[in-house]
């Protein structure tokens, strides 16, 4: 009970400094410098819990005493940094589904025309955004006015084309 309690207030101060942060200044990578606090949090607090098992006791509950409860804390933690991030992502940069299920729940019972769904639906919405974030994390550069992939990029497309044939996935999304 000590392994869930406290790798979930550690997630919970972990989130409450994200929101804080993100309110105060949006950073750039915002990715990167979320796992930054999250496994920052994981192993300063871990640290402290350690240090001091002995004496902290929240609602009776001591924090985790043994390496076998510390790597449950881990294990727990990075499940839900895992789960976070997956989240975070659709909440990051709205999807192309994200924003169409928003713009038929915005028209309520009346009710969305075909046409009226493309009004907004242009490249500056699905695709900008999206070329935009490849440059910013580096996995796209721009040379002679072509898109060329980074050796990130392409070990990032070789993982994506690996599962989708592993899956045996059609093309599309």
């Amino acid at each position: 009970m000590s392994v869930l309690f406290y790798g979930s207030l550690l997630f919970g101060l972990a989130f409450v400094l994200h929101v804080v942060w993100w309110r105060i200044r949006l950073p750039k990578r915002q990715i990167k410098v979320l796992l930054i606090i999250l496994f920052g949090f994981l192993c300063v607090g871990s640290f402290i819990l350690h240090q001091y098992a002995l004496k902290i006791s929240i609602l009776g509950l001591h924090p985790p005493s043994d390496i076998s409860e510390y790597s449950q804390l881990a294990t727990y933690f990075i499940s839900l940094i895992l789960a976070y991030m997956i989240t975070y992502s659709a909440i990051e940069a709205d999807s192309p589904s994200l924003l169409i299920v928003m713009k038929i729940s915005d028209a309520r019972k009346s009710g969305l025309t075909k046409e009226m769904l493309g009004v907004d639906m242009d490249d500056s919405v699905l695709v900008e955004p999206r070329i935009k974030d490849l440059l910013t994390d580096k996995m796209a550069e721009m040379r002679e006015g072509k898109y060329h992939l980074t050796t990130k990029g392409l070990m990032m497309a070789l993982l994506f084309k690996f599962y989708r044939d592993l899956m045996r996935a059609d093309k599309g999304g």
